[in-house]
């Protein structure tokens, strides 16, 4: 582990000063200052979405609550139908019954008529008075039952009017309820896609943030590397004398790809904010062979932190070149590597993008400055 320090040491610090030193954690400590800001407004941010996440969840409570009360709505609905349907069926039973005994009764009216004038007109009645009292008596007492069926159906006939009333006022109730459950159903299903949203831009600041942090903890690791170093001997050492303007706009590139995020501040895919890199990333065809750049020495190759796999170059002179988002590391630490030699291999699909960026004298430079001109 202390000799990975020193390797990444090596590559942001070496072949300054004493007095540069200085310069550098100063250099350092602005860039930390300037992750810890970015960090304070992806919390902004992450608490933007948070805001949002319990908006929505809150308005789908309340449209998941309606949907009950509409649904128990609906269903008490459906048993009043039912109810109503039953009503209608038994009146409707009762006023056929009634009528039919109504017609009875009917009948043995107009029988016993027939047989009262017939006695009247043959003066029978005087002959058998009692007869004819008792059979006057049957004649009231079947008009009266006769009324009481002919009024029972008429009750019938009314009950099944507002039976039939009362289902229809229910059935249109029911579809009025149908109707509005279907809203409910459709802005709970907006609502959810709402939630998704501000759930995903939640996770994404949570990752920009850790990633962030991960910036934030290797640039004090490295402040404090460089606080150690300035109180030991430094170790100097001797490099050919290349003239670094020379080598502008002629390095060639270590892969042949788009550049997909530029030197600097870039818009970030998701969030609506600037993120700043120190290099470029260049898309590329699936498993494509990374290249070196320059000649030099490998002072770095394995993990580191988001940048995944990575190889830092030595290319003399101050400067070094450092690419990562590698697949597969064909070179180690202290090789010896010449100009457009393959050093690595890249993915596929999202994985066959390359981080690459040039550093002299420890300060990040735009690599297309330094690359030839397609």
């Amino acid at each position: 582990m202390r000799k990975i320090f020193t390797l990444l040491f090596l590559l942001f610090y070496s072949f300054v000063s004493v007095s540069g030193h200085d310069e550098d954690i100063k250099l350092q400590s602005k860039k930390l200052s300037e992750v810890k800001k970015s960090i304070k407004e992806k919390e902004q941010k992450k608490n933007k979405f948070i805001h949002q996440e319990g908006i929505f969840r809150n308005q789908l409570k309340s449209i998941n609550d309606s949907i009950e009360k509409t649904e128990k709505k609906l269903a008490k609905l459906s048993v009043d139908i039912k109810t109503a349907q039953h009503n209608l069926e038994n009146f409707s039973k009762a006023y056929n019954a009634a009528s039919s005994r109504s017609a009875v009764w009917n009948k043995a009216i107009l029988d016993d008529i027939r047989l009262f004038n017939k006695m009247t007109f043959s003066f029978s009645y005087e002959q058998n008075p009692v007869e004819y009292k008792i059979r006057r008596k049957s004649l009231e007492y079947k008009k009266e039952n006769f009324e009481k069926e002919k009024k029972s159906a008429v009750i019938s006939v009314i009950n099944m009017e507002k039976s039939e009333k009362s289902k229809k006022d229910l059935l249109n109730m029911h579809r009025k309820e149908s109707k509005l459950a279907e809203r409910h159903k459709e802005q709970r299903k907006e609502k959810n896609k709402g939630l998704k949203i501000a759930s995903n831009g939640k996770l994404a600041a949570e990752q920009e943030i850790r990633a962030l942090n991960e910036s934030a903890r290797a640039l004090q690791n490295l402040i404090d590397k460089i606080n150690e170093a300035s109180k030991k001997k430094r170790i100097s050492a001797v490099r050919s004398p290349v003239v670094h303007a020379k080598r502008k706009k002629s390095l060639p590139w270590p892969v042949n790809g788009k550049v997909v995020v530029d030197f600097g501040k870039n818009k970030h895919p998701y969030l609506d904010t600037r993120v700043i890199s120190n290099g470029i990333k260049i898309d590329a065809a699936d498993f494509s062979q990374v290249k070196s750049v320059e000649s030099g020495i490998v002072v770095f190759a394995g993990q580191f932190g988001s940048y995944g796999k990575i190889i830092i170059i030595d290319h003399s002179d101050s400067n070094f070149g450092v690419y990562g988002l590698l697949d597969k590391i064909f070179v180690k630490v202290e090789q010896k590597v010449s100009r457009g030699a393959v050093i690595a291999e890249l993915g596929n699909g999202e994985n066959s993008v390359l981080y690459f960026e040039i550093r002299h004298n420890s300060v990040p430079d735009d690599p297309m400055l330094w690359l030839q001109a397609k």
